[in-house]
């Protein structure tokens, strides 16, 4: 994602997010089931170094991670 706009436009839509780990582990579902409630967050607010709790793994897992870390399938 390149901005707090999209990741929520993303979410609305029911768009399919992965984690696009960094340094993923074979065998890993990154496949991302929660994202941390964004409604106080602005869609303007520069949110690039901000972490994001997300769930994956079938929701086995969860990681901060960045905002330019998450994509869509």
């Amino acid at each position: 994602m390149k901005n707090l706009k999209e990741l929520k436009e993303a979410i609305s839509s029911k768009a399919t997010l992965v984690w696009n780990d960094p340094d993923p582990i074979d065998g890993n579902d990154y496949t991302i089931s929660f994202v941390e409630p964004l409604e106080d967050i602005e869609d303007d607010e520069d949110i690039s170094d901000y972490p994001i709790l997300i769930q994956y793994n079938e929701g086995m897992s969860e990681a901060e991670v960045f905002i330019h870390e998450i994509i869509k399938k």
